[in-house]
């Protein structure tokens, strides 16, 4: 590597430290870095004419953080690490205890390489705009819901009156979508994931799409709502006007250490489904089922 890029959320405290001790490792293998405070409410301007040309962006924060340095990095093909401050989040690859070390694993090129699928939303003529996670079509206020017709390849499937009608991608999928009965998909997955949030007097089933379905969600006359764009962006959406959700031309890449399964031990501990005091696999167990 020979330009390696640092970004961190200013808000966080330990964020800008962290991400200035890291810098200094890198620069001290005669690396080239530079260094951008990132949160949405808060972008150093030089942070967009810095990616390119840089070989890793390497992001401090949480997974919001990492998801702008991607809608950023994803532009140009440059590849994110991501360092976890606070929060568990499914992102970030380590802590920000474990940041020094794994951070010389990947300059010794240890890392694998994973890449994840993006989506996009157009209406109106707009220039699209690309996710990460999901693009999310939702209410304007409290106690009103929304009206949407679901079409996939320009076939009526579903009309929902529902608080929001989710697209998600993989990555998505442990996002907002979970939380409402969407399943998990593998991060590396093309599928994308439709899902309403809420529906009134409907059913809520969730619906795995391939990749390169088109999927048209045409807001109800009458209807007011919002499109908001990996929890950002939002704008509103006119009554009558249709919104479709596609595959982005767009990846985001991320650096890896962990093999590709460390995905279900990240789940699986993230969530809950294990307990602490679990016994299948353990030593007594074994010994006493022999």
């Amino acid at each position: 590597m020979k330009r390696v890029g640092f970004c961190y959320h200013p808000a966080l405290e330990g964020a800008r430290p962290l991400a200035e001790r890291l810098a200094e490792q890198t620069r001290q293998r005669g690396i080239a870095v530079w260094l951008a405070a990132l949160a949405w409410e808060h972008v150093d301007r030089s942070l967009a004419e810095q990616v390119p040309g840089s070989d890793l962006l390497v992001c401090v924060g949480g997974d919001g953080t990492v998801l702008h340095a991607c809608e950023i990095a994803a532009r140009v093909g440059t590849p994110v690490f991501g360092v976890r401050i606070g929060r568990l989040g499914f992102l970030c690859e380590v802590t920000a205890d474990e940041a020094e070390p794994a951070l010389a694993r990947v300059l010794n090129g240890e890392a694998r390489l994973e890449r994840r699928t993006m989506v996009q939303a157009q209406f109106g003529g707009r220039e699209a705009a690309h996710a990460l996670n999901d693009v999310v079509i939702g209410r304007r206020g409290l106690g009103r819901t929304i009206s949407v017709g679901v079409r996939i390849e320009n076939v009526l499937i579903a009309e929902y009156r529902a608080d929001a009608v989710i697209v998600a991608t993989a990555t998505g999928s442990t996002g907002y979508t979970i939380s409402v009965g969407g399943p998990i998909l593998y991060p590396t997955s093309d599928e994308m994931v439709l899902v309403p949030v809420a529906p009134h007097l409907s059913r809520n089933n969730a619906l795995v799409l391939p990749a390169d379905t088109r999927v048209q969600l045409e807001v109800a006359r009458g209807f007011e709502a919002y499109i908001t764009v990996d929890g950002q962006l939002e704008q509103p959406v006119p009554s009558g006007a249709v919104v479709e959700v596609s595959r982005s031309p767009r990846t985001a890449d991320f650096l890896r250490l962990g093999g590709s399964s460390q995905f279900y031990a990240n789940v699986a501990r993230r969530l809950g489904w294990l307990r602490a005091d679990h016994v299948f696999g353990s030593p007594d167990r074994q010994a006493d089922e022999r």
